[in-house]
């Protein structure tokens, strides 16, 4: 089922910290052309952490999956929902105040019918907490997730747009995750990501318990499953992150040729100014230092436990 949408739709996709962010926000820079950032993160919408209640953080659906609160998220997001638009939300930022950690893991990882009754309660004013305001349709629309790596098939069905899906080397991908310090949730207690996913790359999970292992195994995963279906839809766009930095200006041109997204030197300006130093969630790089960045942010027992995890994808 597409999402019927008047806006021409852009989805951009990838793991965390993949380069997804400067890949969606330099498409955005298109003339009257709107973004949408994440609206399937439960960290910034009360609706994701609803829509995502049992599923896990990269619900694994198939398209033909019914699972309306999903739809309900990604019709909202084609169609241009702001997730920042005022006066709902101050009550969608309550409302995830009130999510802690504990309570948004117990919704994301449990059944909804074993939900505690504290978890319970917060999953209905979820569900009811106001969606954003729609965009008026006076252009075309980026739409940017990183949590759609299991299920980016049916996101790409409802969308009916170009699907650009942004991979990075999973070391230089690991490296970023393990000095953004990130906690690891593994996938394998979910029984959806283990058949479809898991099972389906033909890899077996390491042993848990090693920080470095946990993150390597759990980017390596994201990452594999994002090129395969990659590779069994041709008509998706695969951008490298890494090559795509080394000549942005020729990459970007040819990329917004491929989506329908019209170039201008404004755009050629915005990449530019980026060329710089940066760090954390700014999107803000010196592009001819990321290829091989991981071999100077990994020590050698870290690379070690890396490639060996890495081996099975």
């Amino acid at each position: 089922m597409k999402t019927r949408t008047p806006k021409h739709a852009v989805v951009v996709a990838g793991a965390p910290r993949s380069g997804t962010t400067w890949v969606g926000e330099v498409l955005a820079q298109a003339d009257h052309t709107s973004y949408v950032h994440e609206p399937d993160n439960h960290s910034l919408w009360p609706l994701a952490l609803a829509a995502k209640a049992g599923l896990g953080r990269q619900p694994a659906l198939d398209p033909d999956d019914e699972a309306p609160l999903h739809d309900r998220v990604w019709n909202l997001a084609l169609s241009g929902a702001d997730n920042l638009d005022r006066p709902a939300w101050f009550i969608r930022k309550a409302a995830m105040k009130a999510a802690t950690p504990e309570l948004a893991s117990e919704i994301l990882d449990t059944p909804t019918d074993q939900l505690s009754s504290k978890a319970a309660r917060l999953l209905e004013a979820l569900r009811k907490t106001p969606t954003g305001k729609i965009a008026p349709a006076t252009g075309p629309l980026v739409v940017k997730t990183v949590h759609s790596c299991f299920g980016l098939e049916r996101v790409a069905e409802r969308s009916g747009g170009p699907i650009v899906v942004v991979v990075r080397n999973p070391r230089n991908g690991i490296a970023s995750w393990l000095n953004m310090n990130w906690q690891v949730h593994r996938f394998e207690s979910n029984p959806l990501v283990v058949d479809r996913i898991v099972n389906d790359l033909g890899v077996t999970p390491p042993p848990t318990g090693d920080h470095v292992i946990d993150t390597a195994w759990t980017y390596g995963l994201l990452d594999a499953a994002l090129r395969k279906a990659a590779f069994s839809n041709p008509d998706w766009l695969l951008v490298e992150h890494e090559s795509l930095s080394e000549n942005p200006i020729e990459g970007f041109r040819d990329l917004f040729d491929k989506t329908g997204l019209a170039w201008s030197s404004a755009i050629e300006r915005h990449i530019e100014a980026g060329d710089k130093a940066g760090d954390g969630y700014n999107t803000t790089r010196v592009r001819a230092d990321l290829r091989h960045a991981w071999k100077t942010r990994l020590t050698e027992d870290q690379i070690a436990k890396v490639e060996q995890t890495l081996t099975q994808f």
